[in-house]
């Protein structure tokens, strides 16, 4: 057994025998050194070649999202630099930022002197490969924590699938189960050979509790009751990672781009056994065993439910503005006026449907268009400056009002 797998096993006897998937999930993906995204796995292709690694984000997808968020944040720039006649650099705090992708973008869609960017980086690994990928740029600062009094604009981009989430089933009336990992077997449990752990449940605690039978409870007024032995998942995480936000925050918008739905959709028939996967060698992985197996070398993941961050972030303190697919805040952005100027300067005709193919992947419905999805935030900006970040870019094929609870 890898060192990993057995720090994880001397975590369930010290915790009696059984964590839960959120606590397993935290261990394999962020033990220092070990875990998944802290150097043992390999999330990210290689800049040469995307065959190796385990998936790809829409920043490694050309140049495209960081043009349309440069594009988009324009006013909110005019509203916090400018002054006297005189510009400043707007601040961007990016969370996780992978290989450095998005804040590499962003530095070349930018004048010198008009951006000044901060990236939140937990995993020293990847910190080290942005690093090694923003050589020289003073203008680049590493922070392992946000610090308090950011104005400016912040971007996490796949980072709320990151984090670990518990997972649930609803055993009929007020029942709830909560399933995470043990050692052992029993009527409870389901063993993922070889890897010397197993499924197992329990009662669900008050918070996992409260939460699942609200979920249930809404399910049920808009005609998609659950069947018995629903399962899904919820993000403890997800409310206190928006208050730090929300706290850290002086004045400024909050981009969230990520993959998830609303409860409407997370609540369909279909969608009765959760989200929960992993993702390992460009390939996902939806058997519950699996995800038990690989520790710390593949990644674990589910999708977002967009009405529990709607909530939780106005719970927080933000004004939730809007909320569209990542192809229609890319089409609203003008995405499509961008491209014509830059397509006259590649000359090469490999490289210009290479940049065609990338942008394809990223608005189609049928790639990452339709699942990803853009949330705006906003603290403490004039309504002029909000109406501005609003529209165009949150206008046509707006979707707020399905995420926001009843």
């Amino acid at each position: 057994m890898d060192e990993l797998s057995l720090r994880i096993r001397t975590q369930i006897e010290q915790a009696g025998g059984w964590i839960g998937f959120d606590e397993f999930m935290h261990l394999a993906l962020y033990t220092p050194r070990l875990g998944y995204y802290c150097g043992g796995g390999e999330p990210f292709p290689s800049e040469k070649s995307s065959a190796n690694g385990d998936f790809i984000t829409a920043p490694m997808l050309g140049p495209w999202l960081a043009k349309a968020i440069w594009s988009w944040v324009q006013p909110l720039r005019q509203a916090l630099c400018q002054s006297g006649g005189k510009a400043s650099a707007l601040r961007i705090r990016e969370f996780g930022g992978g290989r450095g992708d998005l804040a590499a973008g962003l530095r070349e869609a930018a004048q010198a002197g008009e951006i000044a960017l901060e990236l939140i980086e937990p995993s020293a690994d990847l910190e080290h490969q942005q690093q090694q990928r923003m050589s020289g740029d003073h203008q680049i600062q590493w922070l392992k924590s946000p610090k308090p009094g950011f104005s400016g604009l912040i971007l996490a981009n796949e980072v709320l699938d990151a984090m670990p989430v518990k997972c649930f089933e609803w055993a009929g009336g007020d029942q709830v189960l909560e399933w995470g990992v043990s050692l052992g077997s029993g009527a409870s449990a389901t063993s993922a050979q070889g890897s010397g752990f197993c499924w197992s449940s329990r009662p669900a605690g008050p918070m996992l509790q409260q939460a699942v039978m609200q979920r249930q409870s809404l399910a049920e007024q808009r005609g998609l009751p659950w069947d018995q032995g629903y399962r899904g998942e919820w993000a403890p995480w997800t409310g206190p990672w928006l208050r730090s936000l929300f706290d850290s925050l002086d004045c400024g918008a909050v981009l969230l781009l990520d993959y998830g739905f609303g409860r409407a959709e997370l609540d369909q028939p279909g969608r009765s056994d959760g989200t929960l996967c992993a993702h390992w060698h460009h390939q996902r992985i939806d058997a519950r065993d699996a995800l038990l197996m690989r520790i710390g070398q593949q990644d674990l993941t589910a999708h977002l439910d967009f009405t529990q961050v709607t909530t939780e972030a106005q719970a927080a303190g933000f004004r939730v503005e809007g909320f569209v697919s990542q192809g229609r805040f890319l089409l609203n952005c003008n995405i499509l006026q961008i491209l014509a100027p830059m397509l006259q300067t590649v000359t090469q005709a490999v490289q210009r449907a290479q940049l065609l193919q990338q942008l394809q992947m990223l608005v189609s419905e049928s790639e990452m268009g339709e699942v990803f999805k853009v949330l705006l935030l906003t603290k403490g900006l004039q309504d002029e400056v909000r109406a501005s970040l609003i529209t165009p870019a949150f206008a046509e094929g707006d979707r707020l009002a399905s995420v926001l609870a009843a």
